[in-house]
């Protein structure tokens, strides 16, 4: 049976491929293309586009 990664070496790999797939490059047409999706779609969430905007762009949230 194969041994388990361990978290630490997961997260570490998931961070690695979230850096090569979500460069600097293009980050503001994502989080533009984003808003416009939540603005479309999700019509019942009561909060103002700078707030979704601050969402969007949250350098923690890109963590998760």
């Amino acid at each position: 049976m194969a041994k388990r990664a361990s978290k630490e070496t997961a997260n570490s790999k998931l961070a690695e491929l979230k850096a090569k797939h979500f460069t600097l490059q293009g980050r503001e047409e994502r989080i533009a293309k984003a808003l416009q999706a939540l603005e479309m779609h999700a019509p019942g969430f009561l909060l103002d586009r700078k707030t979704w905007k601050w969402i969007a762009e949250d350098a923690d949230l890109e963590d998760l």
